[in-house]
């Protein structure tokens, strides 16, 4: 099971959202990129797996499903460009196309209805590799490589009318969705931060952010990473931008999360040049202190309740590696089997993984069960489903990708 270091350097919550009609939607269904570039749902209870893409191939190439907030659509990124060749950065299921492919036309975002409706599609300038739904389910989110602007664009698609506009360019790119649905808040370029509205408008926060990445934003309470020239430090604001108190100081950058109490937070202390799969301590602050859940850590996401918080520590044994998953209840953790992430799940989550704990979760709505996608030793390789309450072995699903849970 284990492989190299080097080999894995090659190349990471929910939204909560409810229905008019709760019965007429799956209580809890897993989307799965299959092995051969397609995408699924699977229904764990009535183990029922249906393709809601059948034709992916060279010059299609289906990328990050990411469920609507009802958990009745999938929003999938296509794009035209070849699977084969000099522009790839992977090849296969685990493809991102290179800059030079980003903007070859028949770009586009499916949502994909799981009743199995027609898809709308949306054409787009340039390919997707990131897609985030607003809270309501109104507005979709979209970050890709725009080579008219040398850089990252950032687009938001109106639902109700299949209009997608690029609305803004910077790089890195870190946000938010705003409860409301109506705004963004931004750390663009490790130095800006501010306020999108979905048509473009921006209102500045400051000019000094600090070293983090993505901002959380959960009922009213919004918090970014600050540094004003005395030290760095994470910082709560209001809705109306205005700086709150100091939290926690650190020293390069800083990963956090919120709870969904919002009286709570989870953060590792990120030192310049850390090993990306051992960032550092997992850290959970409240008002009570902090408790330390874990020496070494390479990403964190909390469940829908902010009872449990799912996380990932490496295994390091001389050059081969593994990783491991853990749950922490708020008291003790509970280790699960090691494993080997898949290739996709390297490449494109995992070193972004507070952006993804914004837009998707790897938790089941009730907390109970988490999924996760690689190779187990011994036991085979594919899309997992580890029960947390029971302590058992993970369930093998089947072959896949990358899989995540329906809010």
């Amino acid at each position: 099971m284990k492989r190299t270091l080097a080999v894995l350097l090659i190349v990471l919550a929910a939204c909560s959202g409810s229905s008019s009609n709760d019965a007429a939607v799956p209580a809890s269904q897993l989307v799965i990129l299959k092995p051969d570039g397609n995408i699924a749902v699977f229904d764990p209870a009535t183990r029922i797996l249906t393709d809601l893409t059948t034709d992916a191939r060279d010059g299609r190439v289906y990328s990050q499903p990411t469920w609507s907030p009802d958990g009745r659509r999938v929003a999938v990124s296509v794009s035209a460009a070849p699977t084969q060749g000099p522009n790839l950065q992977a090849e296969g299921s685990a493809v991102r196309v290179a800059h030079q492919a980003q903007a070859a036309a028949g770009n586009a975002i499916h949502l994909i209805p799981t009743d199995s409706t027609s898809p709308t599609i949306i054409e787009i300038p340039f390919a997707a590799f990131y897609l985030y739904w607003a809270p309501d389910g109104t507005h979709l989110a979209f970050l890709g490589n725009d080579t008219t602007q040398g850089q990252l664009g950032v687009g938001i698609v109106e639902v109700s009318t299949g209009r997608a506009e690029v609305v803004d360019s910077g790089q890195p790119y870190y946000f938010a969705w705003s409860p409301e649905s109506d705004r963004l808040l931004v750390h663009r370029a490790n130095r800006e931060l501010f306020f999108l509205s979905v048509d473009g408008t921006q209102q500045v926060v400051g000019p000094s952010p600090g070293g983090f990445t993505a901002p959380s934003w959960i009922g009213d309470t919004l918090m970014v990473g600050w540094d004003d020239g005395s030290g760095a430090a994470t910082r709560l604001l209001s809705p109306d931008g205005s700086l709150l108190e100091a939290g926690v100081t650190y020293s390069d950058a800083i990963a956090f999360g919120l709870n969904p109490d919002q009286q709570r937070f989870a953060f590792i202390d990120v030192a310049a040049g850390t090993n990306p799969f051992n960032l550092g301590a997992l850290v959970v602050a409240s008002p009570s202190g902090n408790t330390t859940v874990a020496e070494e850590t390479a990403a964190f996401f909390w469940d829908a309740s902010g009872e449990r918080l799912l996380y990932l520590t490496p295994e390091f044994e001389a050059d081969a590696f593994a990783l491991r998953w853990n749950v922490w209840d708020g008291t003790t953790s509970h280790n699960y089997e090691s494993f080997l992430p898949t290739a996709t799940v390297v490449q494109q989550y995992l070193q972004f993984f507070s952006q993804y704990a914004n837009s998707l979760s790897f938790f089941s709505p009730d907390g109970s069960s988490f999924t996760f996608a690689g190779r187990i030793d011994g036991r085979g390789e594919g899309i997992w489903i580890q029960d947390v309450e029971s302590g058992g072995l993970a369930e093998r699903v089947g072959p896949g990708e990358f899989s995540s849970w329906a809010p």
